[in-house]
């Protein structure tokens, strides 16, 4: 029998995830749970089924055996995840891994990942927790993604790359090999990235330059 899972959040990151749940086949979807949508209402064929508050009642009500975080905002991704693993310590969290995806088996994929179509993740990379690749990106050889962080579509990267946890890589981002960018920063679309990168910046243009500070928890999503 397939593992029942939950997905938390019904955004737009949510339908992805539900695509990427159907496609691979290995569970199946109890419901929604969202801070904000109206319980028993439908979300993208699925019902929402309570807040996350109340994971630990909704876990035994529908014999819930793992989750996923399904919200794009890395810093909120990570807010959630905290809160669910304070009230449920040992909460498993499982990945979408879409099965167009190129995976070296030498990889090391943590829990909570969501990894899109299209997506090439080489020898000996490393993804740790709640971290989302999303389509047609590029993880070179020996590369590592700290928790929470993010490559949008179409990003590319160099081998020896290492990306700090809550960091944002957007669209169409080119890293070069072994540079280090740092936590909460965010990587500007259509950057190229020729040196490393420090904490809580934004960065973009080509070559990639500092274009100011960053608060923690600051929005990037539209």
């Amino acid at each position: 029998m397939k593992k029942k899972i939950t997905l938390i959040g019904a955004g737009p990151h949510a339908c992805v995830v539900i695509d990427i749940v159907h496609e691979a086949g290995l569970y199946d979807i109890v419901g929604i749970i969202d801070s904000k949508k109206d319980i028993g209402s439908d979300f993208f064929g699925y019902p929402i089924i309570g807040r996350q508050e109340d994971l630990a009642e909704l876990v035994a009500q529908y014999e819930i055996e793992g989750g996923i975080v399904c919200i794009g905002d890395n810093y909120w991704r990570g807010f959630v995840v905290k809160f669910i693993l304070d009230h449920i310590p040992g909460f498993e969290f499982v990945n979408a891994i879409h099965p167009s995806c190129v995976i070296s088996k030498s990889s090391q994929i943590g829990g909570g990942n969501v990894i899109m179509a299209g997506v090439i993740i080489n020898p000996y990379a490393r993804i740790e927790n709640h971290c989302i690749v999303n389509t047609n990106s590029s993880l070179e050889h020996f590369c590592i993604m700290h928790d929470f962080s993010s490559l949008s579509a179409g990003v590319t990267t160099g081998g020896y790359v290492e990306i700090g946890q809550f960091t944002a890589v957007a669209l169409g981002v080119t890293l070069f090999d072994r540079i280090k960018i740092g936590e909460h920063t965010v990587i500007g679309s259509s950057a190229l990235v020729t040196k490393d990168v420090g904490d809580r910046v934004l960065v973009y243009g080509v070559p990639a330059r500092v274009i100011r500070n960053r608060e923690i928890g600051e929005k990037y999503l539209k």
